[in-house]
């Protein structure tokens, strides 16, 4: 997890338009249908390949969203571990202890901007990125490369798998270099499940 709050704390968000007319559709068709999403639950699995390791790691876990401000991110296995943000309060468990804190740090309010705009798309506005779409077999899929130096230093390109009819989130796949990088797939996804408020406390 600390690996992929590394990467998400270099990702800021801001504004322009889009070169092509199709990607100005499909931005426009994400963002409408956020609109109407309160909440959001999903299973997740994570693969991380890196020169540390002798093979990839594997990891799972679920998702929770619930709008405006509250976020469950639990990895199951191979070992459990999560962290929460609820407004401004945060709370962490590593597998051994729980820490609760007040006051989202920058790290994780970023990290919670990160989540929250590649889930419903509004990353594909990030002017910190160059953008290419390609659409396949009902999935459009967006490469995202860092127009910024010292972002590139850490962070090679994103690509982000939408379903074209669902406009869920399918993948996410951040490339350190081309031998490192970190794969989340999710799925069973549910919008607007009823949360039981005990999920973010």
């Amino acid at each position: 997890m600390h690996y992929l709050l590394s990467f998400i704390a270099v990702l800021f968000l801001s504004v322009i338009g889009f070169s092509q007319d199709q990607d100005v559709v499909f931005a426009k068709k994400l963002q409408e249908h956020y609109s109407t999403v309160k909440s959001i639950s999903a299973d997740f699995t994570q693969v991380k390949k890196s020169l540390l390791f002798d093979e990839p790691m594997l990891s799972k876990g679920v998702f929770y969203y619930e709008t405006p401000d509250k976020i469950r991110w639990e990895q199951r296995s191979p070992s459990a571990n999560y962290f929460v943000l609820n407004k401004d309060q945060i709370i962490q468990f590593d597998g051994e202890a729980i820490k609760k804190s007040s006051g989202v740090n920058m790290q994780m309010s970023v990290f919670r901007k990160f989540i929250l705009s590649t889930v419903d798309g509004t990353i594909l506005n990030d002017a910190s990125f160059d953008k290419s779409f390609q659409s396949k077999n009902g999935k459009k899929t967006i490469t995202l490369i860092p127009l910024d130096k010292r972002m590139a230093k850490r962070l090679e390109k994103i690509e982000l798998t939408f379903d074209e009819n669902s406009l869920l989130l399918d993948k996410l796949k951040m490339y350190e270099n081309q031998e490192e990088s970190t794969e989340i797939s999710f799925y069973n996804q549910k919008i607007n499940p009823v949360i039981p408020p005990s999920i973010f406390q």
